[in-house]
């Protein structure tokens, strides 16, 4: 049914020229093959055909200027839109990019995540992707914003972490590479969530590819 569901908005709504950003909209992107990007993929699932390896939430300001809040290396930032979408470190293959909006019973919660998303920025990038820890990597500080501003209830479910590759049942060579460059252990088994997990909730809807 949501594979379905998938099909239909895709018809209707990617490639809508008339379609516009609102904020508290999510992007996300899944970036071409590469060390983290690859990882990534082989661990993780994302609605649809996508593997997305990335999410942020877009701040609209008073002037009307579009911004992504994002958890990124090396630290928390206010990205403009054109930046996160066609990245210049990216120019020979930009990610693709995908709008998953809130459901209407979860809008409320908006405007207190941007307010603690934007406290967030500077913040360290978590290379361990511990919870808890003052440090965030990017659907780790979507799930934080919005559960404190629904009053420390998950709008996003946690998911138990795996780094194991699906096909070998053992922990991915990028993986192993990641953990030994920052000298810390593999959380597996800890709870947490990745960009595919929030992208196949139920909380969100898919509006729009970019």
């Amino acid at each position: 049914m949501k594979t379905f569901l998938f099909i239909i908005l895709s018809l209707n709504c990617f490639g809508n020229d008339n379609f516009k950003l609102q904020t508290g909209d999510l992007i996300f992107q899944e970036s071409c093959s590469g060390n983290m990007g690859s990882a990534i993929k082989e661990v993780t699932t994302s609605i649809g055909q996508y593997q997305f390896t990335h999410v942020g939430i877009v701040y609209i300001d008073e002037n009307d200027s579009v911004f992504v809040i994002e958890a990124t290396r090396p630290k928390v930032a206010k990205t403009p839109l054109r930046d996160y979408l066609y990245p210049e470190n990216k120019k020979e293959c930009p990610p693709v990019s995908v709008v998953g909006r809130l459901k209407p019973e979860y809008q409320y919660c908006i405007p207190k995540a941007i307010e603690e998303g934007l406290s967030l920025i500077g913040k360290e990038y978590d290379n361990g992707f511990v919870l808890g820890d003052d440090k965030y990597y990017c659907s780790e500080l979507i799930y934080e914003i919005l559960l404190k501003a629904n009053n420390g209830k998950p709008i996003f479910p946690l998911n138990v972490m795996t780094f194991k590759s699906a096909e070998t049942g053992k922990i991915s060579a990028g993986w192993i590479e990641h953990f030994q460059k920052y000298n810390l252990p593999v959380p597996e088994g800890e709870p947490g969530i990745n960009p595919g997990a929030m992208s196949r909730s139920d909380v969100i809807e898919i509006v729009h590819r970019y």
